[in-house]
């Protein structure tokens, strides 16, 4: 197995500024990296400690045991595995081999200023294990991954809970810039993955989002996987695992400085149980609940009151959850969300996507992140 130095200045404690960073410049969403070729057996490069420190703590492992998670199926050998080590101060290593018989070892640090993270790629789709934290106490872990065969033909796939918050108002160009995270569940031992013509890597669409009424801009802000505009659509390729798969997309919409309004129709893709809408109490007057809504109580976050609208109920495929945003051209502050990477960004957000933030921070150790 081989072992990166992590570049300096960049590690668990920057996680969600990156991503803040890139949504803030409205970065597009990067694919997962093909893997690296493989070095010769025992090529080791230089490994820098990830902490101060660490370098006088003692040596630890951490296990990799790989599961099957679809029905009569095996593993086969030689699956690529990475021990990624996130330091307080900021440093990254990674170290990257194989399992075979289900099973990769790695040498680490016993220190718990430092973060381990398992990445495992299988049949093209990624997986994290649950962090780790060494001590000299506890020396050793071993991490179960759980990991599936993929299939094209789409199971039974259904929405848990659609969110939609508003993140910023210019009142200038007449935009609202939204996120939306949709909970998708597969049911299935098998990941969706979409069919591909002979040769291509892309072309299919494993969710296909409505898009929202005057739409100028969308993407995607998961962390692998492509997104491109459809009819209407912002059509999603990207695994959707056994289980619940988070997706959260971005839109740049306009609406009517004469109306002084926007209508919000959420519409759900799949079967969905649940819609919230979530706007900042100083960007509107008023927010009304229209068809197939309703107001909900006021929720807080981080000091910042949010107004809040739900579904009347589930939504059928198809079916739109409508509000209107009243009074926008109010005197207040455009953009609490976003000014000096606001609190209610940093928080839900940076968290949200904090397998988006190791998987960029691993990308970081191999000399290509994303920039801010």
């Amino acid at each position: 197995m081989t072992r990166s130095p992590g570049r300096g200045g960049r590690g668990l404690a920057l996680a969600g500024a990156l991503l803040v960073g890139g949504l803030a410049a409205g970065a597009a969403t990067a694919a997962a990296p093909a893997w690296p070729a493989a070095a010769p057996a025992g090529a080791q490069s230089p490994a820098t400690p990830a902490a101060g420190g660490a370098a006088e703590a003692m040596a630890g492992t951490v296990v990799a045991r790989l599961v099957a998670g679809t029905a009569g199926t095996s593993l086969a050998d030689g699956v690529p595995v990475e021990l990624i080590t996130l330091g307080g101060a900021g440093e990254l290593e990674v170290q990257r081999g194989e399992a075979n018989d289900g099973r990769a070892e790695f040498a680490a640090t016993a220190d718990p200023a430092l973060t381990h993270v398992l990445r495992v790629i299988y049949a093209g789709v990624q997986y994290f294990g649950d962090p780790v934290l060494l001590s000299p106490e506890l020396p050793a872990a071993e991490v179960e991954v759980r990991v599936y065969e993929t299939t094209t033909e789409q199971p039974a796939l259904s929405v848990t809970s659609t969110v939609v918050t508003v993140l910023a108002l210019d009142r200038d160009a007449a935009e609202l810039t939204l996120v939306r995270e949709d909970l998708v569940a597969n049911g299935a031992d098998r990941v969706y993955v979409a069919a591909r013509a002979p040769g291509a890597d892309s072309g299919g669409a494993t969710l296909r989002l409505p898009l929202p009424e005057g739409t100028r801009d969308a993407t995607g802000l998961t962390e692998e996987g492509s997104f491109v505009r459809g009819a209407g659509t912002l059509d999603a390729d990207l695994p959707l695992r056994p289980g619940v798969t988070s997706i959260v997309t971005r839109y740049t919409v306009g609406y009517d400085r004469a109306r002084d309004a926007y209508r919000l129709r959420v519409t759900a893709p799949l079967p969905t149980e649940r819609v919230e809408v979530r706007v900042p109490a100083r960007f509107v007057r008023e927010l009304r609940a229209l068809d197939g809504a309703e107001r909900a109580p006021d929720a807080e976050l981080e000091g910042e009151r949010l107004l809040v609208a739900e579904s009347a109920g589930a939504a059928r495929e198809g079916q739109g959850t409508l509000v209107e945003l009243r009074g926008l051209s109010g005197s207040t502050a455009s953009n609490p969300l976003t000014e000096g990477r606001g609190p209610l960004l940093a928080t839900a957000l940076a968290l949200l996507l904090l397998p988006a933030a190791v998987w960029a921070l691993a990308r970081a150790g191999r000399g290509g992140a994303p920039t801010s």
